[in-house]
């Protein structure tokens, strides 16, 4: 059993709350071809997740609040495409309602 422990952070930016997780690192698998994966800081947000940055141990909630910040500016409340989720969509007209109305309110926020 591992002796990783997962970290929650809350960060209310643009008037918006946000919330990041940690997760352990993951070893290499050659089988399927995937490089290793350090522990990860992830922003959760409609039932996905979106890789924000590697974790970097006894980091300081300011920091944290800095650097998600910085990621938030540059990736939810610009005018670039969205980044993918690391989870496949569900199947369902929900969620491409969701992620609809998603982009609708990041593209208003963008021009407010």
């Amino acid at each position: 059993m591992s002796a990783y422990k997962t970290q929650q952070h809350r960060l209310v930016h643009r008037g918006r709350s946000f919330h990041f997780v940690s997760y352990e690192g993951l070893p290499a698998n050659e089988k399927r071809q995937q490089p290793e994966m350090p522990p990860t800081w992830y922003l959760m947000l409609a039932g996905k997740r979106w890789v924000v940055s590697p974790q970097v141990a006894e980091t300081v909630p300011a920091e944290l609040d800095r650097q998600f910040g910085e990621w938030l500016d540059a990736h939810v409340f610009s005018d670039a495409p969205a980044v993918q989720s690391q989870q496949p969509p569900s199947a369902g007209a929900a969620t491409g309602a969701r992620g609809a109305a998603l982009h609708r309110a990041k593209a208003a926020e963008a021009r407010a």
